[in-house]
């Protein structure tokens, strides 16, 4: 089991769904939680391509400089997470997004997206975020999402991994479509166990 945004599975398939899967469990039972600090959020982000090893330190230094603000960002960050899972977990179910999610998550993007600047890169020119302040980081996560939304009818439906006290959300990318645990090695070979234990008994 993870204990942190450190050690946890980056089992989602994008940046948007592993943030999602910060929960350990969703399913029989809720929780541990591993955001338990804005730093665990910048972690998070490092750890799934978000932000470079440069932001991560001018983020870190950030929440040292402003311990309250940066408070205020993960409990904007706690529900935008949970709209999230509720807009995507329609998807398993196959059912249209829920509207109070789905506006929680469009208007984080869309403040996020009002801060961009137009800056000149390697790879040319470039709207890039703005990283001055702990709320930005939020905004990351919800463009992530609201990039997977716009994408919507180029993917796979996302899935929610049924394993016993599981819950995560994946994109599957496996090359026949049928994936349907978060990971084979932890839910998929847990359940096979599981099934086989009960034809024994």
């Amino acid at each position: 089991m993870a204990t942190s945004t450190i050690d946890m599975p980056l089992s989602g398939g994008h940046p948007a769904l592993d943030f999602t899967n910060t929960v350990d469990s969703r399913r029989g039972r809720w929780g541990p939680d591993l955001l338990q600090s804005y730093g665990d959020m910048i972690t998070l982000a490092y750890r799934t391509g978000l932000i470079d090893k440069a932001q991560k330190g001018e983020l870190f230094a950030i929440e040292k400089a402003n311990p309250q603000k940066a408070a205020m960002a993960l409990k904007e960050a706690l529900q935008l997470r949970e709209a999230i899972y509720a807009v995507f977990l329609s998807e398993d179910a196959e059912q249209p997004y829920p509207e109070e999610a789905f506006e929680c998550v469009h208007e984080v993007a869309r403040q996020a997206r009002a801060r961009q600047v137009l800056s000149e890169t390697g790879a040319g020119f470039r709207w890039l975020p703005l990283l001055t302040e702990p709320a930005d980081l939020v905004g990351l996560f919800a463009e992530a999402a609201a990039e997977l939304i716009v994408r919507r009818y180029e993917r796979r439906l996302i899935r929610e991994c049924k394993g016993d006290n599981c819950g995560w959300l994946f994109l599957d990318t496996s090359k026949n479509g049928r994936r349907i645990w978060c990971s084979e090695a932890t839910c998929g070979t847990h359940e096979r166990v599981k099934r086989f234990r009960k034809k024994r008994k």
